[in-house]
């Protein structure tokens, strides 16, 4: 490859493909139907530990279906990130460098016994049949959105919209291994030229991205303009969500238009004259958006492009004279001791977050080491089935064998991963009740901290009360606490709003993720079979009690090993090594380990119990008078998305803000 062509590589696709041991990621497969049937609903998803599952998942779902792929990649089960088809892609292939795959959870795995290798060979050739079917649903297009009739051949403008897809999604020129697993005849000489056509886009497309991220040197309008208008019109519709999550031009064709602005006849002379200028980015910006309508035209013109020069001339010039800045800067607002102290305590609070089935697994996963070894198990499975599919695609054989074995391995890996995704709705259904339970006790913890600093407040000024003008009595009491009262209460109603947001979004999740909850009643015998199928207490108590009866005997087995080692063994007992009593200790340790991951895992599951009754029980008597106290609206009768109350809004800005109600209103709560 050349030199020009390694460097475009490494630019488009970053040094993720350079030399090294993989680190476990998890990845997040989310699909949604864009067809006018199923638009607008869920599709299969997939979570996976495996980059080449996650890479076969993406490209066989978008090509067989109208589906919109995104992916996610996380290396702690917590902090995740958005993924683009090229870098899943790198992943994979730094992947297939190693003969195991790097799990994300550690699976128990017997050591004696030798792990297989992967077969790298199959499962490159594999993900390169992907590719080829991606790349036909992306040059043989339904006629319309009702028939699923496409052409035999691809047209010229196919052959080209495809290998500006494929450089952008991919980053880099397609191989001739995929190129000749493409369902179409190859010595025609239509595909002959398609090919050249298609590898031509593609780096013409490559070469644009390289030119964006290269530093300005020298740069050519004509060259510019030439990248900018073909990424401009890519960015229009290569982000379709139908063909993956592919590369985001936006920043590529902003950083054109920048260079062009400062080249260009009608935008150089302004900008470089009001470099220093207050408003220099808003100046910039309406440099930019004249350029966005005549370079489409340009270097041509028309009557509509002298109209609009003219008008960003002008705009320039009101720009220009402006001396910017905004309002003048008032006195600084004061707050009282309450105020501070209500204010701390609220930045700390927020909004319950939209955690999705595999975000919400992922962190159950993280803190359950029973949910991460279940994780490991059907990760590990599933890998294994995809290794089954990629030797199946290279069974030798006639065709008719081949596809049977194709088709017993893709039964195979539909069922495995039917059975994970069962115990991914668990675990996701526990990660958002786990999750429920920490914001519970950020809440609680922020009550007592508001309690605290308004009694801390109110013991102040009771301290420095003067004994010479009298005892301390309910006069003053009354006037030393009356602005603490309101921001108290505006307080509270602000924390039990957040608190009663976080349940129904908590419960709204878990109906989503098991229908059954919506007809199952709060206090019958389906409630509590799904509480324990949840919690699973009485499981967990009895692995305890088993592990200590295990644990109770391994420990007398090596005290007895230890006897046998100091003093020799008796008549009729067989002699002990320091091999067996290490064998014991090990096998002790182990179990030790157990028991203790099932202690955490109890006190985890006693209180996703306790969560679960919070959110399926009705709040008490006292909750719903607070709230209408506070003027908030009443609590509607079933777990609904209730809209957003306003009343103790009013009451929190009220308290933070006095005097802010506007006249003739009335703040809630007074």
């Amino acid at each position: 490859m050349p030199d020009t062509d390694a460097a475009r590589q490494k630019e488009t696709k970053g040094d993720a493909l350079e030399p090294g041991p993989p680190v476990p990621r998890l990845y997040s497969q989310t699909t949604l139907y864009t067809d006018q049937f199923l638009g607008g609903q869920d599709g299969p998803d997939l979570l996976s530990d495996d980059a080449v599952a996650a890479l076969h998942f993406a490209l066989t779902v978008s090509s067989s279906s109208p589906l919109a792929v995104t992916c996610s990649a996380t290396a702690d089960g917590r902090t995740w990130t958005r993924l683009p088809l090229h870098a899943l892609h790198a992943d994979a292939v730094n992947a297939l460098r190693q003969d195991v795959k790097p799990p994300m959870y550690a699976v128990p795995l017997d050591t004696s016994r030798p792990r297989p290798s992967r077969p790298r060979a199959a499962l490159r050739r594999l993900i390169e049949h992907a590719q080829a079917k991606w790349l036909d649903s992306v040059l043989r297009v339904p006629v319309d959105e009702v028939s699923a009739w496409v052409p035999d051949e691809p047209g010229t403008e196919d052959w080209v919209r495809a290998g500006r897809l494929w450089a952008t999604v991919w980053g880099e020129p397609p191989s001739d291994s995929v190129l000749d697993q493409l369902p179409i005849p190859a010595p025609a000489p239509s595909t002959t030229l398609g090919r050249t056509r298609l590898r031509t886009e593609a780096t013409a497309v490559l070469d644009a991205i390289t030119l964006a991220r290269t530093p300005a040197t020298d740069d050519s309008l004509a060259d510019l303009h030439a990248a900018w208008k073909l990424l401009h019109d890519l960015d229009t519709w290569t982000l379709d969500p139908r063909f993956g999550p592919g590369t985001d031009l936006r920043t590529p064709v902003h950083r054109l238009l920048d260079r062009i602005a400062a080249l260009h006849p009608d935008t150089a002379a302004p900008l470089a004259a009001t470099r220093d200028h207050p408003d220099a980015a808003r100046i910039r910006a309406a440099a930019h958006a004249y350029l966005q309508r005549v370079l489409v035209l340009w270097p041509d013109t028309a009557d509509w492009t002298d109209r609009a020069r003219t008008a960003y001339l002008e705009e320039h010039l009101a720009l220009r004279t402006t001396t910017g800045g905004g309002p003048l800067p008032g006195p600084p607002e004061t707050q009282t001791q309450a105020q501070t102290v209500l204010r701390a305590v609220l930045a700390s609070l927020a909004e319950p977050p939209a955690l999705s089935r595999h975000e919400a697994a992922a962190l159950w996963r993280s803190h359950s080491g029973r949910g991460a070894e279940q994780a490991a198990w059907d990760t590990t499975d599933h890998t294994n089935r995809i290794d089954d599919l990629a030797r199946a695609h290279t069974t030798e054989g006639t065709p008719r064998q081949r596809g049977e074995a194709v088709a017993a391995a893709q039964r195979n890996l539909t069922t495995v991963t039917h059975h994970h995704d069962e115990h991914l709705t668990t675990h996701a259904a526990r990660g958002h009740l786990h999750q429920l339970a920490a914001t519970l006790r950020t809440l609680d913890q922020a009550q007592r901290t508001l309690h605290e600093g308004i009694w801390d407040i109110a013991a102040t000024r009771r301290a420095q009360h003067d004994p010479a003008r009298g005892p301390w009595n309910g006069y003053d009491e009354q006037r030393a606490t009356a602005d603490l009262t309101p921001v108290l209460t505006a307080g509270q109603a602000r924390i039990a709003h957040l608190r009663q947001r976080h349940l129904d979004a908590t419960h709204q999740a878990l109906t989503h993720l098991i229908p059954q909850l919506t007809d199952t009643p709060r206090d019958g015998h389906r409630h509590y079979a799904m509480r324990q199928y949840l919690a699973p207490l009485d499981l967990l108590r009895q692995d305890l009690n088993t592990l200590a009866s295990l644990i109770d005997t391994r420990r007398r087995t090596c005290t007895e090993l230890r006897t046998r080692l100091d003093r020799g063994p008796r008549y009729g007992q067989d002699p002990a090594t320091a091999h067996d009593l290490a064998a014991a200790e090990e096998h002790l340790q182990s179990l030790e380990r157990r028991y203790a991951d099932t202690q955490t895992e109890f006190a985890l599951s006693v209180t996703l119990g306790r969560t679960f009754d919070q959110v399926r029980s009705p709040p008490p008597p006292h909750a719903t008078a607070a709230q209408h106290s506070a003027g908030a609206a009443p609590r509607p009768s079933r777990r609904t998305a209730p809209s957003t109350p306003t009343g103790h809004d009013q009451a929190t800005a009220e308290a933070l803000h006095p005097g802010a109600t506007a006249p003739g209103g009335r703040a809630a709560g007074a």
